[in-house]
């Protein structure tokens, strides 16, 4: 039987350094009218240092329309698929998963596809669709797949801040009475993915420098004594990767954490002045042994 797992350009798996063989399917970014397609015309580095250099640039994201959908469905069938797993960001965040889920019941009696929320973006996204692939080529059902992602899924925690609130309230992500103030008295806010993959405000921290601390501390509160893998996130620019790198190795002994690049999604969401911290516990996602 012939099986493939669908994932979005908001998985960051372009970051790999392995061939996986996911079917990628790209979102579409418009920079000030000018349309491209994610990961195959632009990618995170080109539009962080474009926000960088221009913040008040109209950048707004958009999901594959059901008629793209279609057409990769139609190009599965006639390549002979039978059972496709379909691995979304967040279904709260994204468009994507809805469209999806209209487009599915069209094909039913001609292929079986499977709609999963992973409830997530960026990397934690694509180690889900990355262990998926690895599970279906290793001939498991699609019960058991389903069943680990969910382990995997409730056994991570994602933080991340950003050092400048501007583009969150351009985009309207942030009213902008508060974010005069936040600004006006250097309040960050912590952000948290939750269970249902809302991004949340878990807490709100004076100065860049104690907002690193308490990001390391919450993740190190959520160890506890377990097996973990720690990686950090950011724009490509590396605003403040350096600085929270030695942070992390001199005040924690956490060395050489890898760094892996957000989505172009996100970075659209909310500008290239973030800088992230994750980890998984207990089991190990294997994308971590392939990234770039």
């Amino acid at each position: 039987m012939k099986r493939i797992v669908l994932s979005t350009s908001t998985s960051c798996i372009g970051h790999l350094s392995a061939r996986h063989g996911i079917y990628l399917v790209p979102l579409h970014i418009m920079v000030n009218g000018k349309h491209f397609l994610d990961s195959k015309e632009i990618d995170t580095a080109r539009l962080s240092q474009m926000l960088y250099d221009n913040p008040h640039l109209d950048v707004h994201s958009t999901a594959p329309t059901c008629q793209e959908i279609e057409r990769i469905f139609d190009e599965l069938y006639q390549s002979e698929y039978q059972e496709v797993l379909i691995c979304t960001a967040a279904s709260v965040l994204s468009q994507a998963h809805e469209n999806f889920s209209k487009v599915i019941p069209k094909y039913v009696g001609k292929m079986n596809i499977y709609l999963y929320d992973t409830k997530t973006i960026n990397i934690n996204e694509g180690a889900l669709a990355f262990e998926a692939n690895l599970m279906m080529q290793e001939g498991k059902s699609m019960l058991d797949i389903i069943k680990y992602l969910n382990t995997l899924r409730a056994n991570n925690t994602f933080i991340m801040s950003l050092s400048d609130l501007s583009i969150l309230i351009q985009r309207k992500r942030l009213s902008a009475p508060a974010g005069f103030f936040a600004n006006l008295l250097n309040i960050k806010p912590i952000l948290w993915i939750d269970d249902d993959g809302y991004v949340v405000v878990k807490e709100k921290v004076r100065k860049f420098e104690r907002v690193m601390h308490h990001m390391t501390d919450i993740i190190i509160e959520q160890i506890a004594n377990r097996n973990a893998f720690i990686y950090m996130v950011d724009t490509s620019i590396g605003l403040h990767t350096h600085e929270f790198k030695r942070l992390l190795a001199n005040e924690y002994g956490l060395y050489n954490i890898p760094v892996i690049p957000i989505s172009t999604v996100a970075l659209a969401n909310h500008g290239p002045t973030g800088v992230g911290l994750g980890v998984y516990y207990g089991n190990i996602p294997r994308v971590f042994q392939y990234l770039s």
